[in-house]
């Protein structure tokens, strides 16, 4: 009886699983291959799992916040900073990713160069803005694409800083040359007499394992900061891939010891097809917390995403609970005002879920995640 209701199982979670590949591509690169072949934390990252077609999450938990100004590639919701996305596909595919309903669904567009343009217009139309962020997809797909917008950005005399986010270098580690490093060096610009007018370029990498981080990817990397280039590392908590204090510590001081900053730890997003990733916000606190007891050049700043934004958390954060639809969510007063949102945004009403409070400032609801195993369904 035990053997039949194993089949039973096994029969439909294929039939989930081709479901889910039908509806979200699956695509590992020859390097990432091998890496998953020696590594379940790699592997779970990147495989079709039946998991994925549970009913859960939304299909887009950030992009619902913004707006392109009619611009296609150009996103903006904060006062200083916006985000160009020249190439809407990556190498390989995350199956957490909160684009998963873009990337993996098979929108591979590209900015065209009258895109880019008046992207970049509208970035030197207005001086608060000191950050462009080059995202994607993954931008060093197409380098010579990526060249073309740091040809147009980086002459806009308000802008400061270039940073460029990247999962590619563990992709196809292979594509990264010494001169595409120094291409991308060259945008940086130290002015000695007037510090204040410099332009640094930087690179944010993916890195969600110390398993990823092999001899190919390491060596990579190390092309952009030989030539000056900062990188700092990115990381998505992973429930049973990275969220034990143990795996958050290894990772981030083989990222010191390699040169890397650690920056980010993100909250998984609540996106279609990813509950089985998701821990609670209040396990990477613990993690965090233990973290602070060691070297400050451990620390990560962690941070959860609504579509107004991103919310930072500090090891001592106390998180207030409220359910709605039989769902926790984590309500916080944000240091966003509606009347910027909907400004920068280009928006007309606040994102569902958010409500503003008497001082003007957004209020979020954020649908939090679990610990605990759950059964599969």
């Amino acid at each position: 009886m035990e053997k039949v209701k194993t089949v039973v199982q096994k029969k439909k979670e294929q039939e989930m699983i081709k479901e889910v590949i039908q509806k979200y591509r699956s695509k590992l690169s020859p390097s990432l291959t091998r890496i998953t072949r020696h590594s379940e934390a790699v592997k779970k990252q990147f495989v079709p799992s039946a998991f994925e077609a549970l009913d859960f999450g939304t299909e887009t938990p950030f992009e619902e916040g913004k707006n392109n100004h009619g611009i296609y590639g150009l996103e903006r919701i904060y006062e200083d900073r916006a985000v160009i996305t020249p190439y809407f596909d990556c190498s390989a595919y995350c199956r957490y990713c909160f684009k998963k309903t873009r990337t993996l669904a098979g929108e591979a567009k590209e900015m065209s160069d009258a895109d880019i343009e008046k992207a970049t217009q509208f970035i030197a139309s207005d001086p608060r803005i000191r950050t462009v962020l080059i995202t994607g997809g993954d931008p060093f797909i197409n380098p010579y694409l990526l060249q073309k917008v740091l040809e147009q950005v980086a002459p806009i005399p308000h802008v400061r800083n270039i940073r460029i986010g990247t999962r590619n270098i563990l992709f196809k580690p292979e594509t990264i040359t010494t001169e595409l490093a120094k291409m991308i060096a060259s945008y940086r610009s130290i002015n000695l007499t007037q510090p204040h007018l410099s332009r640094n370029v930087s690179i944010g990498l993916s890195i969600n394992h110390v398993d990823e981080l092999t001899p190919d990817v390491v060596n990579a990397y190390q092309k952009f900061i030989q030539e000056g280039v900062s990188v700092r590392g990115q990381v998505v908590l992973l429930k049973g891939i990275n969220d034990r204090f143990q795996d958050i510590y290894n990772l981030v001081e083989t990222f010191t010891c390699t040169g890397i900053v650690p920056y980010y730890l993100f909250h998984c997003m609540p996106v279609v097809g990813a509950k089985h990733f998701r821990t609670s916000v209040k396990k990477g606190l613990d993690i965090l917390r233990t973290l602070s007891t060691y070297s400050g050049t451990t620390a990560l700043q962690y941070v959860y995403v609504t579509p107004i934004g991103k919310h930072r958390i500090s090891p001592e954060h106390h998180l207030d609970y409220v359910t709605i639809n039989d769902h926790r969510y984590i309500r916080a007063v944000t240091p966003y005002k509606e009347s910027d949102f909907l400004a920068f945004s280009d928006n007309i009403s606040l994102p569902p879920l958010h409500e503003v409070n008497e001082d003007g400032y957004i209020i979020s609801h954020y649908l939090d995640g679990y610990d605990e195993e759950e059964a599969f369904v």
